[in-house]
């Protein structure tokens, strides 16, 4: 096996082009499988929105997916799950209401839209089983009541960070996102934590993770990386933080599975 053990990929604007896996990327997925390498995906997409064959254990062994909130093998049931309460949930609500908030509730394979005052949706988020409710209060008053991630956008630009900051401020929450969609995760989830907890699963060191991404909230998965690597076209903060920055993920990784056992893989390229 080679020197990595671990390699964890970022999708949309990483390992997805314009939303699309790529035949270079399943090769490469493929390859690194063959090689001996754990493949992770660590996305902000909750699991509803990863496409259904980087859901498939002949491509991937690990998800990551809501930035971090859950941990679990491909096809199989959840590792970890860390989602906001009820009682969070409404918290939220009741400081995003000052501030105009439409919001999106991602919780297991299911988006909770308000039927009153729809969030549109990202392309990606067609792939999910969609319901909606009446009012948020609706939803709050479910004894199921709870989010995964929620994506709140305030009825105006210019306050959006003053609303992230007071959000942040509160001590409940984890706050992310960018392109007015502040993405919000339960403190102290983030898909560095989640990377964290699935090595030590696996017993796998740090030096033995390679961590492909390229916005800021992949910035998280660097400390538990003995390589963070962006494509050229990252966010300033990945760039900066880069270990590597390359012209092709796919080929990047790739790299990863020169080893004496990775050369078959390779040579299946």
């Amino acid at each position: 096996m080679t020197g990595i053990q671990i390699a964890v990929f970022d999708l949309d604007g990483t390992l997805l082009q314009h939303g699309a896996l790529t035949g270079e990327a399943v090769r490469m997925l493929r390859a690194l499988k063959k090689s001996g390498v754990r493949v992770v995906i660590a996305t902000g997409r909750h699991r509803g929105t990863v496409p259904p064959r980087l859901k498939s254990p002949r491509l991937v062994d690990y998800l990551i997916c809501s930035n971090g909130a859950l941990v679990a093998p491909a096809g199989g049931s959840p590792l970890q799950e860390r989602t906001l309460s009820g009682a969070e949930l409404k918290a939220l609500m009741d400081l995003g209401d000052r501030f105009g908030c439409r919001y999106s509730v991602n919780i297991g394979s299911t988006t909770f839209l308000s039927r009153q005052a729809p969030l549109q949706r990202p392309k990606t988020d067609w792939l999910s089983d969609t319901k909606t409710v009446e009012g948020w209060g609706d939803y709050l008053a479910r004894p199921d009541a709870g989010a995964e991630k929620v994506i709140c956008i305030p009825a105006r630009a210019e306050e959006e960070r003053t609303f992230r900051a007071q959000a942040e401020a509160d001590g409940r929450f984890t706050v992310s996102g960018s392109n007015r969609m502040t993405e919000i995760t339960v403190r102290g989830v983030s898909k560095g934590s989640a990377l964290q907890f699935l090595a030590q699963q696996l017993n796998v060191p740090k030096e033995a993770v390679a961590a492909f991404g390229n916005d800021d909230n992949d910035l998280s998965l660097r400390p538990y990386a003995g390589r963070f690597i962006v494509p050229r076209d990252a966010s300033p903060a990945a760039l900066a933080a880069a270990d590597q920055v390359v012209e092709s993920v796919p080929a990047a990784a790739l790299g990863l599975c020169i080893s004496s056992e990775g050369k078959e893989a390779k040579r299946s390229w």
